[in-house]
């Protein structure tokens, strides 16, 4: 790769505009546009932007356990009593301490959901008996 290809790979992942990137990499403004789509097609080009992404990405990349623990920190250190409940819940909804309903009717059975529905039918029909009766 050439210098001029080295420059614009360094303005196309400053800009992500190939003709902008040509031009400051010292093309011609007139042919800026079909030098910039040329330049992004060109392999060896395409193999030093993917690189440098993925050097980006793992400098900047946070890990789960990193989020949580600071979520945890603040929790504990928050300055005020919403802030460490909005703290806390975003732990509770990360770790799973929430059940919903579904969650709990999925992890039953068939034949307990059946006897589940029979019973709330029962009691329905026994309410509305003492509603008759009163």
């Amino acid at each position: 790769m050439n210098e001029r290809q080295s420059i614009f790979v360094s303005e196309y992942l400053k800009t992500g505009n190939a003709s902008e990137s040509a031009i400051r990499a010292g093309y011609s403004k007139k042919t800026a546009y079909s030098i910039g789509q040329r330049l992004l097609k060109n392999v060896e080009i395409q193999k030093a932007i993917e690189k440098h992404r993925k050097n980006i990405s793992q400098k900047t990349e946070l890990t789960v356990s990193e989020v949580v623990k600071e979520i945890r920190a603040l929790a504990l250190k928050a300055d005020s009593e919403s802030n460490r409940l909005k703290a806390y819940d975003m732990l509770m909804k990360h770790l799973g301490g929430y059940v919903n309903e579904l969650k709990i009717i999925e992890s039953l059975s068939d034949d307990r959901i059946n006897a589940l529905c029979e019973e709330i039918l029962e009691r329905f029909e026994n309410n509305g008996k003492q509603e008759r009766n009163n």
